[in-house]
């Protein structure tokens, strides 16, 4: 009959087959790391790229992205809400200045236009009547006050003569007093006369001033309908290409919609975009270098858009060379944004191997070896990275990415 095994021997079974598994890892793992060394301790020529370390100049840079874009392109909106009648040209057609994109219905704008215009001429009119008013009533008064002011005369010459009765006892005082009296009584009414005079020219001139002041403000409304009948044919400013136009012939439109773009294609500048991280390097100003295909373009940053979206920033460069041939609508090019520049530096091919700046570990080939050195890398850019410590020049530096070897103080190079 079978015994069952105790629970003692149980347990020293199964930590035997434990140790026995944990003993295989342990070795497995010795084992790669071992052949990982092995292998890290050397490194063929043919797998790394080198650059010999040379005195020159630097112009640290940051890196943006940018689209050729053209340097003028007129974006025409309709003045008036309004319908497409006519399409006379379409996207991609060349356009000479003057020229008739398209042509939106006039009915309403027309009316409001000869409406204004009628108004303007009443008003013309009204105020040739007021001048002609303005003339006769004061020809009218200063003519009453002509009369009135002889009228006084003749008053002040009886009072002198009953002076004159009086004093040789012809005349009598009452004579006299009524003499003074009928003067005084003149003289105010000569000079109410003068103030209703001023008063009623004060107030034609007012009225005339403000009947000027309407025909002035008609006039502008009349100049601006002018304005927005000429802009509804939708003209071209000067030669260029159509780049779009809405030619949904009878489809409505707002004021202000965009319905039709023109390019210049004959001189261009760069759109750029860059992280918010670098917003403290940019100013207006900043040369920048432009680089399409192998060829470099200089610029500099001519605005900044006050907003940022996305985290991006965006500004804008205006080339020396806005003609260039290589410069097309739309092409995508490498910016960098000159921040600052250094002569007499030393320097290498930039390359996978410099992770910004500050200290890091390099390695320097001397014969078949690579050494590991830690350096100061300063300034960089799309072409050069400085090394400020610890090279020499003609020292040769691999710009390879060497990550997995930098636990590695020496390498050996292997030519195959």
């Amino acid at each position: 009959m079978d015994r069952e095994l105790s629970t003692q021997y149980k347990r020293k079974k199964k930590l035997l087959k434990y140790s026995g598994v944990a003993a295989t890892i342990i070795i497995i793992v010795i084992s790669v790391m071992g052949f990982r060394y092995i292998l890290g301790s050397s490194v063929n020529r043919s797998m790394i790229r080198t650059a010999v370390a040379e005195i020159g100049s630097i112009e640290a840079s940051i890196t943006a992205s940018g689209n050729v874009v053209p340097e003028y392109e007129q974006i025409i909106t309709s003045p008036i809400q309004s319908k497409i009648d006519k399409v006379f040209k379409n996207a991609g057609e060349s356009i000479q200045a003057g020229q008739s994109i398209l042509k939106l219905n006039q009915e309403f704008i027309m009316m409001a236009y000869d409406g204004l215009k009628d108004e303007l001429k009443l008003k013309i009119n009204r105020k040739s009547q007021l001048n002609l008013k303005l003339e006769r009533s004061r020809i009218d008064l200063q003519a009453a006050y002509d009369i009135k002011e002889l009228q006084t005369t003749a008053i002040a010459a009886k009072l002198e003569q009953e002076k004159h009765l009086y004093e040789i006892g012809a005349g009598t005082k009452v004579n006299l007093d009524q003499a003074q009296l009928n003067l005084e009584v003149s003289r105010r009414e000569l000079e109410q006369l003068r103030k209703q005079i001023d008063n009623q020219q004060k107030s034609l001139e007012a009225d005339l001033r403000e009947l000027e002041l309407q025909i002035r403000i008609q006039e502008k409304d009349v100049e601006k309908l002018e304005r927005e009948i000429e802009l509804a044919e939708a003209k071209a400013d000067r030669d260029g290409v159509i780049t779009w136009v809405n030619d949904d012939i009878g489809a409505t439109i707002n004021k202000g919609d965009v319905i039709a773009r023109v390019a210049d294609l004959g001189s261009f500048k760069i759109e750029a975009n860059i992280s918010d991280i670098h917003a403290a390097k940019l100013h207006v100003g900043n040369p920048v270098k432009i680089r399409i295909g192998g060829q470099d373009l200089a610029g500099e940053i001519v605005s900044i858009r006050p907003t940022i979206q996305n985290g991006i920033i965006t500004f804008i460069v205006e080339l020396e060379e806005k003609t260039n041939s290589s410069l097309r609508s739309n092409l995508r090019v490498d910016v960098f944004v000159i921040t600052s520049f250094k002569d007499d530096v030393i320097r290498v091919a930039n390359g996978p191997f410099a992770n910004g700046s500050g200290p890091q570990d390099i390695f320097i080939v001397k014969g078949d070896k690579a050494i590991r050195k830690r350096v100061t890398i300063g300034a960089t850019n799309f072409d050069y990275v400085e090394i400020e410590s610890n090279v020499d020049i003609g020292d040769k530096v691999i710009i390879s990415d060497m990550s997995d070897y930098i636990h590695r103080k020496e390498l050996t190079v292997k030519n195959k």
